[in-house]
């Protein structure tokens, strides 16, 4: 496998897995690159690897996945902090007996309703 890099940030511009020597160079050339700054090696899979762990695109990726998903964990915890038991819910629909009990609730379940639907609490 070959790829190729801008030296000065590590950046991976190209992957092959079948390259010819001079292959990503040319590719990289012909998208705007010039040759002093970028560099064509042969790399084993490890290499590979590692050379993602230095490229800024392919941290700020993974960066991205993480701040993603520690919201999404966030969102769900939030959830099921304040969501009640089906039987507080189920009580307190059968427990309504004037119109401003009713509205009080139904402005809680329109409040469950739009977070999920906006993915947000505001």
């Amino acid at each position: 496998m070959r790829i190729c890099i801008v030296k000065a940030t590590n950046q991976i511009i190209e992957m092959q897995s079948r390259a010819v020597s001079g292959t990503l160079i040319g590719n990289a050339i012909a998208q705007g690159y010039n040759e002093a700054d970028i560099e064509e090696r042969e790399v084993t899979q490890a290499e590979y690897e590692a050379a993602l762990n230095l490229d800024p695109i392919a941290i700020a990726m993974r960066e991205a996945e993480a701040a993603a998903k520690a919201l999404e964990q966030t969102k769900l915890t939030s959830i099921q902090d304040n969501l009640p038991s089906w039987n507080v819910v189920s009580n307190a629909v059968d427990n309504i007996t004037n119109l401003a009990e009713a509205k009080t609730y139904l402005k809680k379940l329109s409040r469950v309703v739009y977070w999920l639907a906006k993915n947000s609490e505001v």
